[in-house]
């Protein structure tokens, strides 16, 4: 007998709580099947940015299935420095990899080594700061979601 198991990422409707004109999209779209032990990479585009002179935090959060309080998986801050939470901190093995590509219009999170323990939510949040009186100051904020979901597949072998 043979038992594999095939992790599917299926794509919630993007949750948007949109202040302004600041749009963020996670994908892939709508949902991909990935089997235990592959990299997967979640991206989250920053589009229509109120202002061009304003700066993004994003943070990539994960709520697993199993319930529990919602953990940092990785932020970039408005220097662009990327740091790494406690969640992604858990694994012996680097699991997690943040990069920040087009000019910080995209952020890819790789997911290496997808697991049982990897099954939740994935959500981008993006706070936008801008420069009021010498003091930076948040001015718009959005979110897109992604959920990692699993299933086996059992494959009876004679």
């Amino acid at each position: 007998m043979f038992l594999s198991a095939v992790w599917t990422l299926i794509l919630t409707a993007p949750i948007h709580y949109v202040c302004s004109a600041i749009n963020v999209t996670v994908t892939p779209s709508p949902f991909t099947v990935v089997a235990e032990g592959e990299n997967i990479t979640l991206s989250c585009q920053v589009t229509q940015r109120r202002r061009s002179a304003s700066l993004p935090v994003v943070r990539w959060m994960f709520q697993p299935e199993s319930g529990g309080e919602e953990l940092l998986v990785a932020r970039v801050n408005m220097r662009r420095a990327k740091f790494y939470g406690n969640y992604t901190k858990s694994f012996s093995k680097p699991k997690i990899k943040l990069t920040v590509v087009k000019q910080g219009k995209i952020y890819n999170l790789l997911i290496m080594n997808i697991s049982e323990q990897d099954r939740g939510l994935y959500s981008c949040r993006v706070q936008e700061f801008k420069k009021h009186q010498e003091r930076w100051k948040a001015s718009t904020n959005s979110s897109a979601s992604t959920q990692l979901r699993g299933f086996e597949l059992f494959m009876a072998v004679k």
